[in-house]
Parts: C-alpha cells; structure tokens; sequence
C-alpha cells in the first residue's frame, strides 16, 4: 500500500469530523452567553448588527479553547473508525507500521496549532480590547436611552439619578442629582448645576463629570454628614456589562498586544508592583494552549487505535474525560502560579508535559499485538494497589494465626509422652 493514498485518506476524513466537532463546541461555549444576548435583544432594544459585531469579537477568545478540543476529538474519532473496521489490522498485516500513520495526524496537529497560535498571540487581544469598547459605547447608548428629563433613573446598580433638565442627550444634563448606595457605611447625595456623561476608556468605565455642586455624605455609624463643594467632580461607574467579563480592570492582560507582556512584567517588577508574574504567564497561557492543539492531535490517535472493543461512546467519553482533565490542571496551574507557588513556566506548562508524556506512552504501545489499553492499564493499576493492601492486611492475619498456633503448639508439649490415655498423635499410643 502507498503511504501517500492512506495518509490523504486520513486527512480527507479528519478535517470534516473536525469542522463539525468545532462547530458544536463552539456553539456549546457561545450557549453561556445565549441568555444576556436575549435580555440585550428583548429587553435592552440591541440591535441585532451590533449583537453579531459583539459575537464576531467573542469569538476568537472561544476558539482558543474549542480548536483543541475539537482536535482531540476529530484525531480520535478518525482512528477509532478505522480500528472498529479493521482497518489499523489490515495495514499492519501489509507491513505498514502504524507510527507511519503519524505523518497526517502531525500536519493536522500543526495546522490547528498554527491557526490556534495566530488566535492566540494576535487575534484575540486585539478582539478583547475591541470587546471592551463596544461594552463602554453600548453602556453609553443605554445610558442615553435610560436617562430621562425628570425621572429618577435606577438602570444603575446602587445608583438613582435624577436630571432636571435635559434639552439633548447626556452631554448636556442640568440640574443633576446622584444617591449613591454603592457603599455600606455611607449614604452620599450628589447635587451638581450641569453634567456629562462620557467613557473612561482607560478603566473600561462610565464616566459622569458634574460642574459646580456639592457632595453630602451621611455616615450611618457616626450619625453625621459631611459637606463638600466642587467644581468639577468625576463619577465613575461600571457598566454592568451582561457578558460578565467586560467592566473589569484587566487591562494589560487579556488584550495586551503579545510582545509587550514582558516589557510591562519587567516594568512592573522594577516598580516593585505586584502582579507582575500574571503578566509572564499570560505570554506562556497563550503559547501553551498554541502547543495543546498539537499534542491533542497526538493523543488521539493512539486512543482511537486502543478502543476497538470498547465501542465508539466509550471512546468519546474518554476524550472528553481527557480534555476535561487537562484545564483542570491548567486552572489549578494558573492558581498556584498567581500565588507564587509555581514559577511561571511550571505553572502554565505543567499539564502540557504531562499530555506528551501520556502521548509517547500510548505511541510507544502502538505497534503491539494489542494495542495499549489506557482503560485495562489504568484498571491494573487500582487492582495492584488493592491488593498490596489486601496483602498487608493479610500478613498480619497470618502473624496473628502463627501465633495462635504457636501458643497451641506449646500447650501439646506439655502432654505426657508415656500417658496412656493421650489422643492420637500425642504421647506413645498417639505413635
């Protein structure tokens, strides 16, 4: 057989199961926001452009994670096919080693990586800081929407506001009057001549900037009120984004361009700032989960080739298991790397090692009689380990009952030899 027809032949079945594997997950992630994009549309007046335009920057954030997975997936469900129908056996009966079938799988692996490298080091931050000034100017458009002349407006979280007068939108407010409840111990009443509403874009904040007024804060501990008069006075607000990631003051980080990352830890570092370790890792996050698309492809090539008899649901199950597995670890990296337990590269490479090491174990078994079976390794293992419990708990039966018996054994010495009434076996008559 030509190694060249059977590996295009692989390549023409992996690419159509992964397409639809990372249309299903990509669908799966898009679910979680699928609620907010509702409320935006029925309830907030979002038009249904400007909700695409949100979802077309959401989306290369999700696709650093639904790529691998889908190629994890598509590389299992190939081999698993082929090794179902006979397949694998027939082309090691014609000599063919089943390591030449790593060529296709390795392309597939490395053009997934590519596309998931271009997502992750360009792509998605310029998306996410994108994401994030879209957020601001529809918070901004329905803070125009929501503030009416001479209506205490709630729209806000912890605020009322109150506009006298209104001739325009909210560039040009008069008579302004803010409660603010955003805090436990105090109650502050805002009354300003005329105000702005405008976006601190640098903070990914809402921005009320009030001309000439007075600040009233009643402290409920000391039961008193403190006055102060202003001329100009900033109120920042959070936009209460519906897409729970937006609002937050993580600028820097998710939508740092990917060469700047080490210049701002080094910066940080120098200034004695903290947080400058998270900086590092976002650059090693992102090339890690390049590198996992790769490894992914790896590994589920030799799952599908041990899961013959298992059928396919078992298969998948242990893929998805396997995926599941792997961001868990990632995320209790990326902790114990936040605190400092882990150095950088540990932290955010440590599940990657362990998926080549789980690679080249399977690959190694590849060529067998019968292919390694994670499931039956795995189920030798808990059994040796329960039975070299059992075995102690044995030998310490069998040092109780030797005992025992010696402890009888000293009591048949004591026996007469030349008594005539002894039982068999003891004394004469015994012999």
């Amino acid at each position: 057989m030509r190694p060249r027809i059977i590996n295009r032949s692989i390549m023409t079945e992996i690419l159509p199961s992964f397409l639809v594997n990372l249309l299903v997950f990509t669908f799966v992630l898009l679910m979680a926001r699928l609620m907010s994009l509702t409320d935006l549309i029925l309830n907030k007046g979002v038009g249904i452009w400007v909700i695409l335009r949100i979802f077309s920057l959401i989306l290369p954030k999700l696709l650093a994670f639904s790529v691998p997975m889908a190629t994890l997936l598509s590389s299992l469900t190939t081999f698993l096919r082929m090794s179902a129908d006979s397949e694998l056996t027939v082309l090691k009966s014609s000599g063919l080693s089943l390591h030449q079938l790593l060529a296709p799988v390795l392309v597939f692996g490395a053009l997934t990586a590519a596309a998931t490298g271009v997502m992750n080091l360009y792509v998605t931050p310029k998306a996410n800081s994108r994401f994030k000034v879209e957020i601001l100017t529809l918070a901004k458009a329905r803070a125009d929407l929501a503030i009416k002349e001479q209506v205490f407006v709630r729209d806000f979280p912890g605020l009322t506001i109150y506009v006298g007068q209104l001739p325009g939108r909210s560039e040009n407010m008069s008579n302004v009057v803010i409660n603010d409840r955003r805090s436990d111990f105090e109650n502050t009443v805002i009354v300003a001549r005329r105000g702005v509403l405008d976006i601190d874009a640098d903070e990914d904040l809402l921005l009320f900037r009030l001309y000439e007024g007075v600040i009233d804060r009643f402290y409920a501990d000391r039961q008193s009120v403190d006055s102060i008069f202003f001329d100009v006075y900033e109120l920042k607000v959070s936009p209460g984004s519906e897409f729970g990631d937006a609002g937050t003051a993580s600028v820097g980080r998710q939508d740092m361009p990917t060469l700047d990352l080490l210049a701002h830890a080094e910066t940080l570092a120098a200034e004695g700032r903290p947080y400058a370790q998270v900086y590092v890792m976002e650059l090693h996050r992102r090339l890690s989960l390049t590198a996992a698309a790769l490894l992914m492809a790896v590994i589920g090539m030799p799952l599908g080739a041990s899961f013959r008899t298992r059928g396919r649901n078992f298969g998948l199950a242990v893929g998805l298991a396997i995926f599941v597995v792997y961001y868990s670890l990632f995320s209790m990296g990326w902790t114990l790397g936040e605190t400092e337990v882990f150095p950088p590269f540990l932290a955010v490479w440590s599940p990657s090692i362990i998926a080549l090491l789980v690679a080249l174990w399977l690959l190694k078994g590849l060529n067998r009689t019968a292919a390694r079976d994670p499931y039956l390794a795995a189920k030798r293992f808990w059994n040796r380990l329960r039975n070299n419990g059992n075995g102690k708990n044995n030998g310490v039966d069998n040092n109780n009952n030797a005992g025992k018996n010696d402890g009888q054994g000293a009591i048949i010495d004591k026996t007469d030899p030349g008594d005539p009434t002894a039982g068999p076996g003891r004394g004469e008559a015994g012999r």
